[in-house]
């Protein structure tokens, strides 16, 4: 992962790509009935859910990549810079958490669209 926001929004567009083009190829047009159901009332609503899901996985990564890295500044400016180092690998183990979480909220949105459940 990057704590650049521009690469983890080009990494969660994909999802929204992917979610929609499976459900599209699942169900065809009937796809976007979910859009009115139960009521039509919803439908801002439900579009609004399906557009934001990418823009909040970007936000959840880039986020937690930056709290990393501000973490690490802190304790530069408190102590010396040996200690940090062990604290800088530990980052590098937490963003491969993060792209972990990042990938399965991914795969859980696009087998969303897949199965049929909103």
């Amino acid at each position: 992962p990057s704590n650049d926001t521009n690469t983890t929004v080009a990494l969660a567009l994909p999802t929204s790509v992917a979610y929609f083009y499976l459900g599209l190829s699942k169900k065809g047009l009937g796809y976007f009935v979910k859009y009115i159901q139960p009521t039509l009332i919803l439908l801002p609503i439900n579009i609004l859910e399906d557009f934001t899901k990418p823009l909040s996985l970007s936000f959840r990564l880039f986020g937690n990549i930056l709290a990393d890295k501000l973490g690490v500044v802190v304790f530069i400016s408190l102590v010396s810079s040996v200690v940090p180092i062990p604290v800088m690998f530990l980052g590098l183990f937490t963003s491969g958490i993060q792209a972990l979480i990042f990938a399965t909220l991914d795969a859980a949105y696009i087998g969303e669209s897949r199965e049929g459940h909103h």
